[in-house]
C-alpha cells in the first residue's frame, strides 16, 4: 500500500479514498474490509508519521471499537460507547456520506474561486474630483456622453416587442429632427434626452442623434448632467451664457 498521510486531508478523506479504490457504493460499504484496510495502512506508517497523525490514530481506535462490537454482535449501546462517535455501521456510513458532500461542495467552491480570480471589477465612482472648474461645464462637449447615451438607447430598443409594420415612403431627416428639437426647446428650459423620442425605431434614433451632434458642434445647445449616471439634459444656449 503506497499511501502517505500527506496525501489526505484527514482520516475521513482516507476512508473515502479506500471506499472508492475498492469500487464500493458508499451506501453499501463492506465495513469489515474498510476497517481492516485502514488499520493495515496505519500499521504500515513510520513512527515519525504516527507522531504527526494523532487524528488518524483516534479514527483507528474508533474503528477497532466498531470492529469489536461487530465481532461480539453487540447492538445496544453501553456506557463505554459514550466515549466513541462511531458505534455502528450506520454511524460510519453517515460520516462518510456527510464528508463526501462537504468535499464535493468544497471542490465546486474552489472552481468558482478560480474562475472568479480571472475577473476584475471597477467600482463606480464620482468623477467630479477629477474635473477642473464647475462639474456641469459642458461648453467643451465630451463625446463619451453621447456615445454612452446611444448605447443605452440601443438597449431600450432591444427590449421593445416586435411591432406590426407596413411599407411607407416617409423618411426622417436630420433637418426635420433639428427643427423639432429647436421648437421643443422654445417651450422648455431643459429637455430630457429621452423625451425627444416618440418611438425607438432605427431611423428616428439615427436622425435625432446626428441632429444633436450638429447642434452641439454649432454651439446651439449643450448637454447637462448633474451626477454620474443621471439622465442627460439638453439645454439651449443663450447669448449671455
Amino acid at each position: 500500500m503506497n499511501l502517505h498521510i500527506n496525501d489526505f486531508e484527514g482520516p475521513l478523506d482516507l476512508l473515502l479514498h479506500l471506499v472508492k479504490t475498492a469500487k464500493m457504493d458508499i451506501y453499501e460499504i463492506d465495513t469489515a474490509y474498510i476497517i481492516d484496510t485502514y488499520l493495515e495502512f496505519i500499521n504500515s506508517l513510520d513512527k515519525e508519521d504516527l507522531d504527526n497523525a494523532s487524528e488518524y490514530l483516534v479514527m483507528a481506535s474508533e474503528l477497532i471499537h466498531l470492529k469489536s462490537r461487530l465481532l461480539l454482535n453487540i447492538d445496544s449501546p453501553t456506557e463505554e460507547d459514550e466515549e466513541y462517535t462511531i458505534n455502528s455501521e450506520e454511524d460510519l456510513k453517515n460520516k462518510l456520506i456527510e464528508y463526501e458532500r462537504y468535499k464535493n461542495v468544497t471542490t465546486a467552491l474552489k472552481e468558482l474561486e478560480e474562475n472568479r480570480s480571472e475577473y476584475f471589477t471597477k467600482i463606480p465612482e464620482a468623477i467630479g474630483e477629477y474635473m477642473d472648474g464647475e462639474n456641469n461645464n459642458f461648453d467643451r462637449q465630451d463625446p463619451t456622453i453621447l456615445s454612452n447615451i446611444l448605447q443605452e438607447l440601443q438597449k431600450r430598443m432591444q427590449y421593445q416587442k416586435p411591432l406590426n409594420t407596413k411599407i411607407t415612403h416617409r423618411e426622417i431627416s436630420v433637418e426635420d429632427r433639428t427643427n423639432y428639437i429647436r421648437n421643443y426647446l422654445k417651450k422648455r428650459t431643459n429637455v430630457n434626452f429621452w423625451d425627444l423620442f416618440s418611438d425607438y425605431n432605427k431611423d428616428m434614433v439615427v436622425a435625432t442623434f446626428l441632429a444633436i451632434l450638429n447642434m452641439c458642434k454649432n454651439g446651439e445647445i449643450f448637454l447637462l448632467q448633474e451626477n454620474n449616471f443621471d439622465d442627460i439634459l439638453i439645454k439651449k444656449k443663450v447669448d449671455h451664457e
